[in-house]
């Protein structure tokens, strides 16, 4: 099953196999790329094997959509909380748009796993699930 994907963090490597000795190219940061499993990846002429499937995440999954911050700020836990984790802007999120309650969403922060449960404004966020493969997601 193919999935697009976008990567969160800069040096994904893809090989030309699953050994990861030979390789042909570095998916580029927040590139949208298709992706399948087994980590074989294609983004535009870079079809290959990559062994760091965890730096990228699905432009949907679940209720989750993949957006770009708008925003640098303490993301707090609860609407109208202190903040906990640091979003910065242009930073890759997960939001889950159905959680819309007093102009804020569910959201999600990468720092080095998916961190769950903080929320943000609806208008702080750019969605990017809708972007085609081969592109590079920008605000």
């Amino acid at each position: 099953m193919v999935q697009k994907n976008i990567v969160v963090e800069s040096g994904v490597k893809v090989y030309t196999d699953k050994s990861f000795k030979k390789l042909i190219g570095t998916l580029p940061k927040f590139a949208i790329f298709k992706y399948e499993a087994g980590g074989y990846v294609e983004f535009n002429n870079i079809k290959g094997y990559t062994n760091r499937a965890n730096w990228t995440c699905p432009a949907v999954s679940g209720a989750y959509v993949i957006a770009l911050s708008k925003v640098t700020m303490r993301l707090p836990e609860v609407i109208g909380g202190k903040g906990i984790i640091q979003v910065t802007k242009g930073d890759v999120i997960r939001i889950d748009p159905s959680s819309l309650k007093n102009g804020h969403v569910n959201c999600s922060v990468f720092n080095d796993v998916w961190e769950w449960g903080f929320k943000i404004k609806l208008a702080d966020v750019k969605r990017c699930d809708g972007l085609a493969y081969n592109t590079i997601a920008k605000l």
